[in-house]
């Protein structure tokens, strides 16, 4: 979906009462502009941008021999999502939430990798139990 500045808290609302997904191996199948790039690796990564929402670490992962990027969470709760926004306008707008994730277990989870070879991502990050989000700067 297409999200802009003034809809995105709408949007963000609207995931997390029910009408969000989680990202699952049919992701990878997907034609669709959600589909992650079946050429992602995940090598070679470096942690491109960071944020954090409450205690939970937000971390935009990138992978230069790729050009690949996806979201990762760490010290998270069962519940919390990660995902990541990609932009072709320097953030004006965005396509996202894209490969949006939910710790199962543990504390830690990452979205499936997408190709930004032309466009620039961020990672977000969502706590369940405060409802709090938020986004690492673009990249």
């Amino acid at each position: 979906m297409r999200i802009r500045r003034k809809s995105a808290v709408l949007a963000a609302a609207m995931l997390f009462t029910g009408l969000g997904g989680t990202a699952t191996a049919a992701h990878a199948a997907n034609a669709g502009p959600q589909a992650p790039a079946m050429a992602c690796s995940t090598s070679n990564a470096i942690t491109a941008k960071t944020a954090t929402v409450d205690s939970i670490h937000i971390e935009l992962r990138y992978s230069k021999s790729s050009r690949c990027a996806w979201g990762r969470i760490t010290a998270a709760d069962p519940g919390d999502k990660v995902w990541v926004d990609r932009s072709s306008n320097g953030g004006s707008s965005w396509d996202g939430p894209l490969g949006m994730t939910t710790v199962q277990s543990g504390s830690d989870t990452h979205t499936p990798a997408f190709n930004d070879a032309g466009y620039v991502m961020r990672a977000c990050g969502w706590n369940d139990s405060t409802g709090n989000l938020r986004c690492t700067g673009w990249y």
